[in-house]
């Protein structure tokens, strides 16, 4: 049995050697199409987002902020008040990030086990710059098509969060641990460096991906589409317009996020302790709610489907992660730290 499981783990590694020397070219274009749009979306669009997250929990913001939250975060989710962070940030900083905040709160004794496997299943969600900038305005040529998908995404993510509450026990812990407060000095330089050193590995997935799908992209196209799908959400959604997939079907990608991002999050769902069948169901599920909410959006806001042009030229720029409304993000951010912080953490930076 234990070398026939080593034979087993050895099949990745021996298809993907095999890979690269049957199509060294295409898996070379890959990873310089994937440099490219770690360059211009993923690390402008994560990286201020992922600092954010990790000093929010470090510097004890999160409970702070966590006691002016509670009794929504209850009613809703019944999730404890410095949960609130994870679900504002996972809806809207992209994939990782709510997986990453999850983990950092239980890691900080801010959240159960069980309220951080939740927030896991419910906050992996696409941020609007990716959505709106990248998918709707770059690929479909459309930013109101862009909000449609990203309204139906955040819609599908909470009506997850609220049939979550109903799964967990009614004697589950719902108060904030309060930890020892950091300086804010020292708490945005450990930010700033966990930031950087969680870019690299999910840099790593993409580039590894986009190698993989440029090899994809030499099947058929039957065959190719739902593997590409399936692969890397950015890749799948390019090819999904292209080959002319209703905007439903997009918003069912985008739900599901593709097996790029649930490598990148892996390591964060594990430390939370979600078993991996329990993560795709809801990938899965979210991607459905997705397209059902996004049908539903379509009628009460009928648009001419001209707006999406079906072009093959699609890029990615990095005009798409939107630098004024990220800057008036940390800027916005700046002033409510300063706001909430004590006077002697105010004189500690």
């Amino acid at each position: 049995m234990k070398k026939k499981e080593r034979l087993l783990r050895l099949v990745p590694a021996l298809a993907l050697l095999a890979l690269l020397i049957r199509f060294p070219r295409e898996i070379t274009d890959g990873v310089r199409q994937g440099l490219s749009l770690c360059a211009a979306a993923v690390i402008p669009s994560l990286f201020p987002f992922m600092t954010l997250c990790t000093f929010v929990v470090r510097s004890g913001l999160h409970a702070s902020a966590g006691k002016r939250c509670a009794r929504v975060m209850q009613a809703l989710f019944r999730l404890p008040g410095s949960a609130a962070g994870a679900v504002v940030l996972g809806l809207c900083g992209g994939y990782p990030v709510g997986a990453r905040m999850a983990a950092q709160l239980y890691r900080a004794g801010s959240a159960t086990r069980s309220q951080a496997q939740r927030i896991c299943l419910f906050c992996v969600a696409a941020g609007p710059a990716f959505v709106i900038g990248t998918v709707g305005a770059s690929m479909l040529g459309s930013r109101a098509l862009g909000r449609i998908l990203f309204l139906a995404l955040t819609l599908s993510n909470l009506t997850l969060g609220v049939l979550l509450r109903f799964t967990d026990e009614p004697s589950a812990q719902t108060n904030v641990t309060l930890v020892p407060r950091q300086p804010l000095a020292r708490s945005l330089c450990e930010s700033v460096a966990a930031a950087g050193e969680a870019m690299l590995p999910l840099c790593a997935w993409i580039l590894l991906f986009s190698g993989i799908c440029a090899v994809l992209r030499r099947m058929p196209s039957g065959a190719a589409l739902p593997l590409i799908c399936l692969a890397e959400v950015t890749n799948g959604c390019k090819t999904g317009v292209e080959a002319g997939l209703s905007l439903p079907l997009l918003a069912a990608i985008l739900g599901f996020g593709g097996l790029s991002v649930h490598c990148q999050v892996m390591p964060d769902v594990l430390a939370c302790g979600v078993p991996l069948s329990r993560f795709w169901a809801f990938r899965a599920l979210s991607g459905a709610l997705a397209a059902v909410y996004c049908i539903a959006l379509e009628r009460m806001f009928p648009m001419a489907q001209t707006t999406a042009l079906l072009r093959t030229d699609i890029s990615v720029h990095a005009v798409s992660v939107s630098a004024p409304v990220s800057a008036a993000l940390l800027a916005t951010a700046a002033v409510f730290i300063l706001n909430t912080s004590s006077p002697e953490d105010r004189r500690s930076v």
